[in-house]
């Protein structure tokens, strides 16, 4: 096993492009924790191909070291990288990713801003805060209906999960919903309805 990990963190490096994409997949599949500190170099490739398999194989190993190059990944050229990046923070889940992904909800392809969403509903809890505080800031009214979503979205996530209190047992408790002080930020842009006499 760990021969083919290194045989193939080689063709990742010295490989043709086609080489160095399939190599990025395997390595992900095989999650050796070894392949971390390559990967994280094939962000940098000069294929696009090769770095969204990266973000992808990164995301599937799932290692904490791998947070900031795939925050810096939000921002490649290639929208399939974004996405992928993206998609990656989300399987890490990591609470330094948060502000970032909140970051990409307006980028000009729809891919990457599901996978954002998508990502922090997986990231769950640590992310209402920064969510809620992003609402406020007014250069981000605009995102207003999409935070609200997906707030909703991680509520209903996290009454499905058990929490592990760390005792023998595992209890289900109830998460606390959507934060009051969202609903009423919400509420006050609602312009209120004209009621005709």
């Amino acid at each position: 096993m760990s021969d083919e990990v290194e045989k193939l963190i080689k063709k990742l490096q010295k490989g043709d492009n086609m080489e160095r994409k399939l190599a990025a997949g395997k390595l992900g599949k095989l999650k050796d924790k070894r392949a971390v500190g390559p990967l994280i170099n094939a962000l940098g490739d000069e294929d696009g191909t090769v770095r969204w398999w990266a973000a992808g194989a990164l995301g599937r190993i799932g290692n904490v070291k791998a947070v900031e190059p795939l925050i810096g990944a939000l921002g490649d050229e290639d929208k399939r990288v974004r996405m992928y990046a993206a998609d990656a923070l989300g399987r890490i889940k990591n609470e330094k990713a948060v502000g970032p992904l909140i970051g990409v909800l307006w980028d000009r392809n729809s891919g990457v801003r599901v996978n954002a969403v998508w990502a922090l509903v997986e990231i769950g809890e640590p992310a209402v805060k920064h969510l809620v505080e992003a609402a406020k800031e007014p250069e981000k009214r605009h995102l207003r209906g999409m935070i609200s979503e997906i707030l909703k979205k991680m509520d209903e996530e996290m009454r499905k999960k058990p929490r592990d209190l760390g005792c023998r047992e595992t209890e289900v408790l109830k998460p606390k919903k959507v934060p009051e002080e969202f609903e009423r930020l919400m509420l006050k842009d609602v312009p209120k309805a004209r009621v005709k006499a």
